[in-house]
């Protein structure tokens, strides 16, 4: 299905109920977003926009900053969409806008989207804290599909309701609601107790549908393109808010290296190639030692940084948090707690005084968490045969990765990805 038009009647455009009491993780996901202006909704895809708060055709920063606060508080204060709307035409005016579409269409596609996306997150925020006691109870949480069957329901979303499958089944990546423009679908859960005594059960594999992509046109700011999306599901919404935004567990740590991470790419095609990798940079850092036990890995971070946490600012002025947290992540995996520690001292350097900045967006294989991700680059030159590479990655202004690359500038190209936005 295309977006809404712009044309339609804005009383066929069903409103979206803000919660009568607000709950935190639905505020919590608008609030983390990060706002980018755009020219096109499809400058960002899927699960980035777990990450980004954008408002096609808001392409000011200040602008896109307002309608994000308009958002918040739409969901935060449980505002109407007439309230809505006199925010809208606040922002409008201040801004001197000028937008696709009829005022009551355009303001109602920003407060039913924004809202549904952020009630969903939140819906499977709230799931999968419920699912990890159960799990540790030794049982399982279940989701039932719900779709609102009117003369308005899509034929594909009236033979999902009362599909019923554990939380963690491949189901509910692509298909948590809602599952295209306006879609009124929603989720219900249930533990084990609660489908005995209801009868129900789970849907047999054999029973769920047939999920083929087929070939979707749609509007970028590069002109009409071609993308895949399954089989009833609109093109962009394939994906779980939830999980974009909050990973798949809470008992997952914030704290990830980004050796697990994927970079998440524009389904338009291929990237420009990188260009040249820049030449390596002398130091007057001295490494460090290697540390024995716990105790001295914090001890070194400590030398090496200044402190328990140090807050750095790059060239840019984005400030980096830097703390501990990078020898609790070196402790989880005890295959490769060893040898990171000798270039701690080289950390204020990299973010301080870095080759190169870039931002893109990844996806965690294995939380399935989206970040909109900081990387720096720069090479080290020690002497006349030493040299190697540091990239270190933060998420909303926290360390989130560090990864040490000797050897030549072949090996950079993989983890030089994204935008350039610094070069030194």
């Amino acid at each position: 299905m295309k977006p809404p038009s712009p044309n339609a009647p804005t009383s066929q455009i069903p409103e979206v109920l803000p919660q009568g009491v607000p709950f935190v993780e639905a505020i919590d996901y608008l609030r983390q977003k990060v706002p980018l202006p755009s020219g096109a909704w499809t400058d960002l895809w899927q699960g980035m926009h777990a990450r980004a708060f954008v408002v096609a055709g808001a392409n000011t920063a200040a602008l896109v900053e307002d309608f994000h606060g308009a958002v918040q508080a739409a969901i935060s204060e449980g505002r109407s969409l007439a309230q809505f709307r006199e925010d809208f035409d606040r922002i409008v005016a201040a801004h001197g806008w000028s937008y696709n579409g009829k005022r009551g269409w355009r303001s109602a596609v920003i407060y039913n989207t924004n809202l549904r996306m952020a009630q969903s997150a939140g819906r499977w925020g709230q799931a999968s804290r419920v699912a990890a006691r159960k799990r540790a109870q030794g049982e399982t949480l279940y989701i039932r599909y719900l779709a609102v069957l009117d003369s308005r329901t899509r034929p594909a979303h009236r033979a999902w309701h009362d599909i019923i499958l554990p939380i963690d089944h491949a189901f509910w990546e692509t298909h948590w609601p809602p599952n295209g423009w306006n879609c009124r679908c929603t989720i219900q859960v249930l533990t084990g107790r609660q489908m005995r005594r209801q009868g129900l059960e789970v849907t047999p594999e054999d029973d769920l549908p047939s999920f083929g992509d087929r070939p979707v046109r749609i509007r970028s700011a590069d002109g009409d393109r071609m993308v895949t999306a399954p089989t009833g599901i609109d093109a962009g919404f394939a994906y779980n808010p939830g999980v974009a935004g909050f990973g798949r567990g809470p008992d997952l740590v914030a704290m990830e290296d980004h050796g697990p991470w994927t970079a998440l790419a524009s389904p338009f095609g291929d990237r420009p190639a990188n260009p040249a990798p820049p030449d390596p940079k002398p130091t007057t850092a001295r490494l460090g030692d290697r540390a024995e036990d716990e105790e001295g890995l914090r001890q070194a971070l400590r030398a090496g940084i200044g402190g328990d946490e140090v807050v750095l600012v790059d060239p840019l002025g984005a400030r980096t948090r830097i703390g501990q947290a990078i020898v609790d992540h070196i402790l989880q995996d005890p295959d490769r707690r060893g040898g990171r520690e000798p270039f701690f001292p080289l950390i204020p350097d990299l973010i301080q005084d870095p080759s190169e900045i870039w931002i893109g967006w990844a996806q965690n294989r294995v939380s399935g968490r989206v970040a909109l991700r900081r990387r720096y680059y720069r090479a080290f030159e020690f002497g006349s045969s030493r040299a190697f590479s540091l990239v270190a990655d933060q998420d909303g202004g926290t360390w989130s990765g560090f990864t040490v690359i000797p050897g030549t500038a072949r090996r950079l190209q993989s983890v030089r990805s994204g935008l350039r936005i610094f070069a030194d």
